[in-house]
């Protein structure tokens, strides 16, 4: 009875208009007042008590910080001009690519609000003037904009880890191969309904655009790699790496792409010198980064540091010698620089090759094997194939990321080229213009470094991000207060223990989990709901032998659903601010794509591997202690 006095407190407060997190507080104050020997003074401690145990919310400030950069730094015009040169030319191209360019933005913000904004404002505009409806344009980015939620690093995804103590680090890991396979979904449906419509499709500009597109939007991509890079390469953890993230998406957008701050519209390269200097600063930016990332490689193999540093500057020297012969032989197959990407690619990488498997070989058959000589290799089988298949896949990325870096390299350095020889402008003019420009830009950002600091952008950005911070953590004080209310009354034990009396197994507890979650996620911010519902629903997920792993995901999944769902779909608000249209038209425009993450919901629930199979495969096996 006294439960259902505090869900009803609730209710009414919100029915009435009382903001959530007050709802929420003021309830569980009320409730542990009446109902309890607590005073007021020791409901301050708990909710101290309860922010101060979940350590893991600090790296929500840093990850909102970062998104606010790359939202104001101008990387989400970069990333949907990539996005265009990838898909722009199929039918429907465009929404297309507001998809992917969503997906790709997600995976440096962890916010769905903060992907509408950064891609609504620009793609929406843009399919409108193509000759896209305006309707269609705002359903799917409103749709699309909570894979920010999915698609690691998520804030939703910290709030349940610290809610239930589960890894960080497995929840991001799950979250990639759902939120591939749900913008896979999307941009399927779109290109169907485009077929059927016969949606304008754009003009396919080559290769060279999606290297110089791509080349362009690096910078920021490059957050995905240092955040998800950083934590599963033991540098640091999840909370350290919103820390490093939100310092580089800084230095990114005021100094690397100066989309604002003291040196906003001032390009690197002086607008005079722009074709003759683009090569030479293109090579001598090329070199560094060739020199650190062979440098790094060779260092983590175990090869002397003087090989190292030979085999870094001969690799260095080689984008001034592609430039040379770029501007020289204008006219190069293309067989031959496909030589030059495997000189540049195929073969560093392919030096880490039997390093890396055979040591990696060593560790799993002394773990699984030399352990239990007793059982051999046959009793281990399963086991020891998954970690098997892990120094094949790391080769294979590494491998591909420098084919991939190689062929940026090579694309980009002959764009650059043909762009000095309609001037008619000579290597050694185009070598001391580039490196005159660098060291122009170089020195822009020392002497511009300290006003940055207090110039208004950054003051301005941080206000926001502080804004969102506290409103945030805020709701999430107040719900941490009423799952410790629910906890001290031990609802979980008791909903538990009823389930399990009437017989309800894992199937029809998912399906009871998805309706709370769909009904809730209408009326409460995903990351209040969580923090409430997470507690109650995880004791009884441990005890019906569902991987907390997987019930994340299906928690997140439902949130990305309650985003945009009236009355208080938040994607919704903010679609219809930023396309300019009134909030009911919006969910009738998202209604249709609605049915799709629906359908995605229903796979995500019940078929597990989609969300575990990353994280035991890279992580080994969740070790749960009741």
């Amino acid at each position: 009875m006294e439960i259902i006095f505090l869900f009803g407190m609730v209710i009414g407060f919100l029915l009435i208009g009382v903001p959530i997190a007050i709802s929420l507080g003021l309830s569980s104050i009320i409730f542990q007042l009446m109902f309890s020997e607590a005073s007021l003074a020791s409901m301050g401690q708990m909710m101290f008590q309860a922010m101060y145990a979940h350590y893991t919310l600090l790296a929500i400030p840093f990850f909102i910080l970062a998104s606010s950069f790359m939202s104001t730094g101008g990387v989400a015009r970069r990333i949907i001009r990539f996005s265009i040169a990838l898909v722009g030319h199929l039918r429907g191209g465009l929404a297309i690519a507001g998809v992917l360019a969503c997906m790709m933005f997600a995976a440096l913000s962890g916010s769905s609000p903060a992907t509408v904004v950064a891609i609504g404002s620009i793609v929406i505009v843009g399919m409108h003037q193509v000759g896209y409806d305006k309707d269609f344009a705002a359903g799917i980015i409103a749709v699309a904009g909570t894979l920010g939620i999915l698609i690691p690093p998520s804030i939703v995804m910290v709030v349940y880890a610290s809610a239930t103590d589960v890894s960080v680090g497995r929840m991001f890991l799950a979250g990639v191969i759902p939120g591939l396979l749900a913008g896979t979904m999307l941009m399927v449906g779109i290109y169907v309904v485009a077929r059927i419509k016969n949606l304008p499709k754009g003009e396919w500009k080559g290769w060279g655009e999606v290297a110089e597109s791509m080349l362009d939007a690096a910078f920021g991509l490059f957050l995905m790699v240092i955040i998800l890079g950083g934590i599963y390469g033991g540098i640091f953890t999840p909370t350290e790496a919103a820390a490093v993230a939100s310092v580089y998406a800084f230095i990114v957008a005021v100094f690397i792409y100066r989309d604002m701050g003291p040196l906003k519209n001032r390009p690197w390269i002086a607008p005079e010198k722009v074709s003759t200097a683009q090569l030479g600063l293109r090579m001598w930016t090329f070199s560094f980064f060739a020199f650190v990332s062979y440098y790094t490689l060779a260092k983590l193999i175990g090869i002397e540091t003087w090989i190292a540093l030979t085999l870094a500057l001969g690799f260095s020297v080689m984008a001034f010698t592609l430039g040379w012969i770029f501007r020289h032989r204008p006219n190069l197959s293309g067989q031959a620089v496909l030589v030059y990407m495997l000189i540049l690619g195929v073969l560093p990488a392919a030096l880490i090759l039997m390093v890396s498997f055979t040591s990696s070989w060593n560790a799993v058959e002394a773990m699984f094997v030399s352990s239990h000589p007793e059982r051999g290799l046959a009793a281990t089988a399963g086991q020891f194939a998954v970690y098997w298949l892990w120094p094949v896949f790391y080769t294979g990325f590494v491998l591909g990321g420098f084919v991939l870096m190689a062929t940026l390299f090579i694309f980009s350095l002959r764009a650059a080229s043909n762009r000095l020889i309609e001037v008619n402008g000579g290597y050694a003019e185009t070598v001391i213009d580039g490196g005159k420009s660098l060291l122009r830009g170089v020195g822009e950002i020392v002497i511009y470094a300290l006003p940055t600091l207090v110039n208004r952008d950054t003051k301005n950005t941080l206000f926001e991000a502080g804004k969102l911070t506290v409103t945030l953590m805020f709701i999430i004080a107040n719900a941490l207060l009423l799952a410790h209310v629910l906890t001290e009354e031990q609802i979980p034990q008791q909903i538990a223990t009823a389930m399990l009396s009437v017989g309800f197994g894992a199937i029809m507890f998912l399906v009871i989990v998805n309706i709370i979650l769909l009904i809730g996620g209408q009326f409460m911010e995903p990351s209040g709901l969580i923090v409430i519902v997470a507690p109650l629903v995880f004791p009884i997920a441990i005890e019906l032998g569902i991987d907390p792993i997987h019930l994340g995901i299906i928690m997140v999944v439902n949130m990305e659903i309650g985003m945009i769902t009236p009355p208080v779909g938040l994607n919704l608000f903010v679609t219809s601010g930023v396309a300019k249209m009134p909030m009911m038209r919006v969910v009738r425009a998202a209604l249709p794509w609605l049915g799709i993450l629906f359908v995605f919901l229903i796979m995500v629930t019940y078929i597990p591997f989609i969300s575990t199979v990353l994280p035991n495969a890279m992580m080994g096996p969740e070790i749960i202690l009741k």
